[in-house]
């Protein structure tokens, strides 16, 4: 019985880690980053008023994008990778 089962490749394991460690650090910055952010803001304060914390938040609507676009990222970074995991399954 010859059963083929292919076997990933070094530069395919290399390039699948550095990719995954890439998305956890720009998940850990981005989770660090909004903590922060909700610390300047004073989200958590309730004496806060609702035109300061709008103005906070306008201010810091890039950083809000960039957590949007890092998301999109990394929804398309995991089906591309479970793509090629499916693909790299044997016929069995």
């Amino acid at each position: 019985m010859g059963k083929s089962i292919r076997r990933m490749k070094r530069w395919q394991k290399i390039v699948g880690i550095v990719v995954i460690l890439a998305l956890a650090i720009a998940n850990a910055w981005a989770m660090i980053d909004y903590i922060h952010l909700s610390g300047v803001a004073g989200a958590w304060c309730a004496e806060i008023t609702q035109k300061s914390f709008f103005d906070c938040v306008f201010n810091f609507r890039h950083h809000f994008w960039l957590y949007t676009f890092l998301s999109i990222i990394d929804f398309f970074i995991i089906i591309a990778l479970f793509i090629c995991l499916w693909r790299k399954g044997g016929k069995r």
